[in-house]
C-alpha cells in the first residue's frame, strides 16, 4: 500500500467516524437534551402549580374560618330571637 493509499484510507476513515459521531449525535444527544429542556419547563409549571395551590389553600381556610365564625353569629342571633320571642309572649 502507497503513502497516497494510505493517506486516502485515513481521511476517509476520519470523513466516516466524523459522520457517525453526528449521526450519534443527531439520534441520541440532541432528544436528550431536548427531553432535559421539557423537563425542567415541567418542573418549573408543578412548582409554580403548587405555589397557587398553596396560595389557594390558604384563601379557603381563611373563608372557612370566616364561615365559622359566621355561622356561630347566626347561632347567637337565631338564640337571640328566640328567646325575646318566648319574653314577647
Amino acid at each position: 500500500m502507497s503513502e497516497a493509499q494510505f493517506m486516502g484510507l485515513l481521511i476517509g476513515c476520519i470523513a466516516t467516524l466524523l459522520g457517525i459521531a453526528s449521526i450519534i449525535v443527531a439520534i441520541i444527544v440532541r432528544p436528550i437534551i431536548n427531553l432535559n429542556k421539557s423537563i425542567t419547563k415541567l418542573n418549573d409549571s408543578i412548582d409554580r402549580l403548587n405555589g397557587e395551590g398553596d396560595v389557594l389553600r390558604d384563601r379557603v381556610t381563611k373563608h372557612g374560618k370566616e364561615i365559622d365564625d359566621c355561622r356561630e353569629h347566626l347561632i347567637a342571633h337565631d338564640h337571640e330571637i328566640q328567646h325575646l320571642k318566648e319574653k314577647i309572649k
